[in-house]
């Protein structure tokens, strides 16, 4: 069983190195390339209202509204893609509603490449890596009897095959690359770690059993 296992696990993290290669990750609006404006009024914005307009010209495509100053008088409209167009109905609609005149050539489309992954998962990168030096050098300590370098070795042979499903799936299963991922990748580590203890813990206990029967 454990074989037929590796061997579904191996050819899963296959299929998503071959779906990352050809499609790429799927992310988060906030972490993909889009289109932003930014619209401001001095007696203040409410981003319900906002969001209404925004629905109005873009219908179906997907849109984010953001708060851009601490006072609310300033919003972002962020999308995939904003035409001159949608910008133009867009800064119509927001002066009919504040009864304003805010130029439509002031209001400027900004491209916004995509976020790389690594700038995503970086500031979590050293707190792992910390943990795991800790939890593998306790590993080595704790479990000396079963073999130093074959705890070490099955401790970071395990983790980086699970970690690399855990990335596969996402891939394979267009999840967006975005605020859930980082919870997922830890979550999937936590868990790896305690059924590796949990099966070097019942390996020493049965190596123990065995030597006092000797």
């Amino acid at each position: 069983m454990k074989k037929i296992s590796y061997l579904v696990i191996c050819i899963i993290i296959v299929i998503g190195a071959v779906v990352a290669g050809v499609k790429g990750f799927k992310f988060d609006m906030q972490y993909e390339a889009r289109n932003k404006i930014t619209l401001s009024n001095k007696t203040g914005i409410e981003i319900s209202e906002i969001e209404q307009i925004a629905k109005e010209v873009f219908g179906d495509k997907r849109f984010k509204v953001q708060e851009v100053e601490l006072f609310g008088n300033t919003v972002s409209i962020i999308a995939n893609e904003i035409t001159e167009d949608e910008k133009t109905k867009i800064v119509e609609k927001f002066n009919e509603k504040y009864g304003i005149d805010v130029s439509i050539d002031s209001v400027t489309i900004t491209n916004i490449p995509h976020t790389r992954i690594r700038d995503i998962i970086k500031p979590y990168i050293l707190p792992i890596a910390i943990t795991f030096i800790i939890i593998l050098v306790y590993f080595m300590i704790r479990y000396s009897k079963l073999g130093i370098t074959k705890v070490c070795i099955e401790t970071i042979a395990k983790t980086v095959l699970m970690e690399l499903l855990a990335f596969s799936i996402i891939a394979i299963a267009r999840i967006p690359f975005g605020t859930i991922v980082p919870p997922i990748i830890l979550g999937v580590y936590t868990i790896t770690v305690a059924i590796i203890s949990s099966n070097f813990e019942n390996k020493r206990v049965a190596l123990e059993l065995e030597e006092e029967k000797k």
